[in-house]
């Protein structure tokens, strides 16, 4: 780093070396590059002009886009996880990394989005990918271990609100029939569904699994049966937010990664409860209520009800 600009190692050009101008850091005026810039933190810059008798590389950090930036280090996880994963099998093969990325590495980028997207959709149907690319054996072996420990799926929360109300003669025990037959006819030990009182007549219907789409229509099954229990008992149901996913990421559902060639706004789960409730059947056919209070934070007031965690859950 000088008064002038710094020098740069570039992590997806084989750590060549290239310069960054002071006057293509920022568009504000520069008097201090390191005021910009610190020592060993990544940033995301565009290559200007290249010299390949001088070898000189010119960057600048000021025409990049803010959006362009977050997708090009989303790309660069993306590939170095691919990388890592490649690297590890070529150690295990006794082989060079070049030569897997020439047999289908680089086929997997021409034939996918990215590479990073065939390698999630091997964790699920690996014949689906295998199908199109020239791989041995072995080489399917020794990626499909590799993959398993680097990319270990992780569970989606999916979630959606309703109202229910009853003002015959059952009431609150219509509403709780209603929710025990959704949980008995939709809920198993792969996806388990839990239902929780918000607020009367707010609920809320929530499962965690690594299968979105299953989760989804699990839970669409349960508003189903919910809403055609309470109205033969004279009740009233309404869907105040349909199935999805609570803080959903940007990468594609396996559902959603296809060939090339072929061819909603996360909601934070902060509702206030009114302590936990478990509605198990007794011998006696009556409720059973645990309740728990917790504290919020100093700023908050001693008497505050807990958030999402401590909801009414049957």
């Amino acid at each position: 780093m000088h008064e002038n600009g710094a020098y740069v190692v570039l992590l997806e050009y084989e750590n060549m070396e290239g310069l960054i101008l002071s006057t293509e850091v920022t568009k504000k005026r520069v008097k201090l590059v390191n005021k910009f810039l610190k020592m060993g933190k990544k940033e995301t810059m565009m290559v200007i002009r290249v010299d390949k008798d001088k070898r000189y590389i010119d960057l600048s950090k000021k025409k990049v886009l803010a959006t362009d930036a977050i997708v090009s280090e989303k790309h660069f996880k993306k590939a170095k996880m691919v990388h890592n994963i490649l690297k590890q099998v070529a150690t295990k093969l006794e082989c060079t990394l070049l030569e897997l990325y020439e047999k289908f590495g680089w086929d997997l980028y021409d034939k996918y989005t990215h590479a990073f997207d065939a390698f999630r959709l091997i964790m699920n149907d690996p014949e689906q990918v295998f199908a199109h690319i020239d791989i041995t054996e072995e080489q399917k072996k020794a990626l499909i271990e590799a993959i398993s420990r680097k990319m270990a799926p992780s569970a989606v929360k999916i979630r959606c609100d309703f109202e229910l109300t009853c003002f015959t003669y059952e009431g609150i025990d219509a509403i709780r029939e209603a929710l025990l037959a959704a949980k008995k006819a939709v809920s198993d030990e792969q996806i388990p569904i839990a239902f929780k009182m918000i607020a009367p007549p707010l609920y809320k219907c929530e499962c965690q699994t690594l299968e979105k789409v299953k989760g989804i229509q699990k839970l669409e099954e349960a508003l189903e049966i919910i809403e055609k229990t309470i109205k033969e008992k004279k009740g009233t149901f309404k869907i105040v937010n349909k199935p999805q996913i609570i803080g959903a990421k940007d990468d594609k559902d396996i559902d959603d990664i296809k060939l090339d060639d072929e061819g909603s706004s996360p909601e934070e789960d902060n509702d206030e409860g009114m302590g936990d409730l478990d509605i198990e059947e007794d011998e006696d056919g009556e409720e059973r209520k645990e309740e728990k209070s917790g504290k919020k934070g100093k700023k908050k007031a001693k008497g505050s009800d807990d958030e999402d965690d401590s909801d009414d859950e049957f």
